[in-house]
């Protein structure tokens, strides 16, 4: 499914992934508010208060409470950013989107993040390393690739449940117990 979305991205910005990387930037941004405005004028909405919207997006219906910035897509207080139905009952009455969303978003609240300077760090053989992680050993990957084909789907058995009393081995091919078809030495069973 992410590949087909990805294709479709693909296909609609074709020419436009020849340019660099800004202006590709700009392009993806005013593709999607295009369609984001183009989703939000057709989906209707009705106010219940002042502050409570039903917005009905295609059949879907959202309930959003400008007063306490949530939507029942759950968006809206997950992002702390106006989601489109919000944006719509917004629309609706005729108000900006910059008071519902958080201060985090702001060009201010970007450049206090920058405020505080970072110290460099001072050369490898000046650091003062605890003694309990100097004796960590690491050890390097093993390099086993994972086998090709299918996963299996059942989970592999824990040794103590192979080697208990209640698990037992039968073999697919003749019946017995204690080994499996694999090595099974016996002549297989008639039906």
């Amino acid at each position: 499914m992410t590949s087909n979305i990805a294709e479709s991205l693909n296909a609609v910005t074709k020419e436009a992934s020849k340019l660099p990387i800004f202006d590709l930037l700009e392009y993806m941004r005013t593709l999607i508010e295009r369609w984001t405005k183009d989703k939000l004028l057709k989906a209707k909405v009705r106010a219940s208060t002042d502050h409570i919207h039903t917005v009905i997006d295609g059949v879907k219906r959202y309930i959003v409470c400008l007063k306490s910035k949530k939507c029942s897509c759950g968006q809206f207080q997950l992002d702390e950013l106006t989601c489109p139905h919000a944006l719509a009952a917004l629309r609706h009455m005729n108000e900006t989107y910059e008071n519902y969303c958080s201060p985090y978003y702001t060009r201010e609240s970007l450049l206090r993040t920058y405020e505080i300077p970072g110290n460099p760090l001072p050369d490898e053989s000046k650091w003062k390393m605890p003694q309990h992680i100097s004796d960590e050993v690491v050890n390097p990957p093993t390099g086993e690739k994972k086998q090709p084909g299918r996963p299996q789907k059942e989970r592999y058995k824990t040794y103590d449940e192979l080697k208990s009393k209640n698990y037992k081995v039968s073999c697919g091919n003749c019946g017995g117990e204690g080994h499996n078809k694999r090595f099974c030495k016996n002549a297989p069973k008639k039906k």
